[in-house]
């Protein structure tokens, strides 16, 4: 269900059914939208989760301590990322352009490898997909699941 949030006040209110004379919809966060893809995606290739941070999959059971494996040489994934301003992106979303940067390139600067990726809850999939990444760049020979 939608929250309406009146201008004078700082708090949301479900949508009256009545007042609207509309059947009820739920409309989707597009910032929870944005997840989806990937969280299908991943769920698919891996497996589903087994609690609020863990994973069944090999690569997910991996992602707990990604940030703590040294970077190695890896092979770079070829891509293009379009120019974007940073200064319009959120840390998370920095961190997630620099290491696809990284890995389109090849190599990963120190500044970057030692970057905390973050705490890892299946509610943050950003999080999930800056760890998979970090992971990629830890791993010589990574499954054809990673890649």
């Amino acid at each position: 269900m939608a929250l309406n949030q009146h201008w004078m006040e700082k708090r949301c209110h479900p949508p009256n059914r009545k007042s609207c004379r509309t059947p009820a919809q739920w409309s989707i966060c597009l910032l929870h939208f944005n997840e989806l893809p990937f969280r299908h995606i991943f769920q698919h290739i891996d497996g589903q989760t087994a609690g609020p941070k863990s994973f069944i999959g090999p690569i997910g059971k991996q992602l707990t301590c990604c940030e703590k494996l040294p970077v190695v040489d890896y092979e770079p994934i070829d891509c293009s990322i379009p120019d974007i301003d940073r200064n319009l992106l959120s840390k998370d979303q920095q961190y997630l352009l620099d290491i696809s940067e990284a890995i389109t390139l090849g190599n990963c600067p120190e500044d970057l490898a030692n970057r905390d990726p973050g705490p890892l809850f299946h509610s943050r999939w950003l999080t999930a997909a800056k760890r998979v990444l970090r992971l990629y760049i830890s791993s010589s020979d990574p499954s054809g699941n990673l890649k």
